[in-house]
């Protein structure tokens, strides 16, 4: 979206400007307040007419956008500016203020409020060594990772026989549409959560000898499998790391120049963010 339209990201909606130093700070939360009345000045019957034809599905393909450019400055910073993890993050949080504003008009009806008392309600209830009356004894070592990532599954699995949710299979609920080896590493962790891992690798060998595996690789995937587990094993995201290694590999190629790196991302960007007019993109930050 243009600067026309969400004014300067930089600017404190108080009127201070970073570095002021006259006056109280601004209560946080306070600029997270004005993006919804911004939100809510573009979708208003006087406002936005692009932003007014929108849909869930219509803005589907900008949402993808958006996250996959917050992970490319998390991926390599060095080819960014200090600022531009929290310009991403804002482009990505407009999206999200999007489809609560859309929600505002759906049956029933839900909002940005909605969103966070789901995120709220989710984070007390699986951190109870923080929020619960009874933190004190939710864990036995509260520096305990592994006690504690445990202790968010069994929360987790507590929902799902609540919901009356089956036995859940290696794949339920994880999006068909990540990377294979995000997949596969939800499935992995997901295994090893259950204390399953082992018939898991059995039946990924039992896939990798079957008659027609040679037809599909059936025995690099089963390697890749393998690299997966040992990733999931340190607590390490198989397809972060391959990104990142890809990322920086494009630096080099580039002379480690991180200006002709970020340009040709802008110019890729340009077409969404000069606003209506602009062509069939619309403004997405």
């Amino acid at each position: 979206m243009s600067d026309e339209q969400t004014g300067d990201r930089t600017s404190d909606p108080t009127g201070n400007q970073p570095g002021d130093t006259c006056g109280e700070p601004a209560p946080r939360g306070t600029a997270l307040l004005r993006a919804v009345e911004v939100m809510d000045a573009l979708r208003a019957s006087d406002g936005d007419a692009w932003t007014h034809q929108q849909t869930h599905a219509s803005l589907a393909r900008y949402l993808l956008e958006e996250t996959h450019e917050v992970l490319e400055v998390i991926d390599d910073p060095t080819a960014h500016g200090p600022g531009a993890l929290a310009d991403e993050l804002g482009d990505l949080l407009f999206q999200i203020l999007f489809h609560a504003r859309i929600g505002r008009g759906e049956e029933p009806a839900w909002d940005v409020d909605d969103v966070a008392r789901c995120f709220v309600a989710k984070m007390e209830r699986r951190n109870p060594h923080i929020f619960s009356a009874q933190r004190e004894q939710a864990l036995t070592d509260h520096e305990d990772v592994k006690e504690i990532i445990a202790q968010w599954h069994a929360v987790k699995a507590a929902e799902r026989r609540a919901s009356g949710t089956g036995p859940r299979g290696w794949a339920d609920g994880i999006p068909a549409r990540l990377p294979a080896l995000q997949t596969a590493a939800k499935i992995v962790h997901r295994a090893r959560s259950d204390g399953k891992l082992e018939q898991l690798l059995v039946a990924a060998d039992v896939a990798a000898d079957a008659p027609d595996a040679a037809q599909w690789g059936g025995d690099l995937g089963r390697a890749l499998l393998d690299l997966v587990v040992a990733a999931e094993g340190r607590d390490d995201d198989p397809e972060t790391a391959l990104r990142a290694l890809l990322a920086r590999l494009r630096m080099q190629e580039l002379g480690g120049n991180a200006g002709a790196g970020s340009d040709e991302g802008a110019g890729e960007r340009g077409s969404t963010a000069d606003g209506p007019g602009s062509g069939t993109e619309g403004p997405t930050a």
